[in-house]
């Protein structure tokens, strides 16, 4: 398997869709847990494990692990409130999760727009869930501490 750094602008990754050729490639500057389940989830759907595209990408990607959402998905629709938080709440990344796993339920069952069903169920247990408290998000991405980690951060900008 090849990793590898994406340099194309506003792209965060790209996962090889060609079994011959695994692969994922990353912008280690804008890391995120979620991006990183996101590419490694075209793996699995160029092995034919998942199906194609960038939504079913995400939505399974969000039903792996609650730990791994620290990002609102990029291809599922989200309400705006969701979409603008960076890092998530716990709360949310949570709600996120259950709500892919139930979808994937669905879509076992048979239902075809398990997609849009997701889509809607985050909107309404959103307007349930309180909005989060600056002590409640998470620590900083797993890139940022990544990149700490190895030393490539990068000082912060005043």
């Amino acid at each position: 398997m090849r990793v590898g750094l994406v340099r194309k602008r506003g792209v965060l990754g790209w996962g090889s869709l060609d079994p011959a050729q695994p692969g994922i490639w990353v912008r280690p500057r804008r890391l995120d847990a979620f991006t990183i389940a996101h590419e490694f989830t075209h793996l699995l759907q160029a092995r034919g494990l998942v199906p194609r595209g960038e939504r079913a990408c995400d939505l399974w990607a969000l039903a792996r692990s609650p730990l791994l959402v620290d990002a609102p998905p990029g291809y599922l629709a989200v309400p705006a409130r969701l979409r603008r938080q960076h890092p998530l709440p716990v709360a949310h990344a949570a709600m996120l999760h259950r709500a892919a796993v139930d979808a994937l339920a669905a879509r076992q069952r048979g239902e075809r727009n398990y997609l849009r069903r997701f889509e809607r169920e985050v909107e309404t247990a959103l307007r349930g869930l309180p909005a989060p408290e600056p002590g409640a998000l998470r620590r900083p991405g797993l890139g940022t501490a990544l990149l700490g980690v190895f030393g490539f951060a990068r000082a912060p900008r005043s």
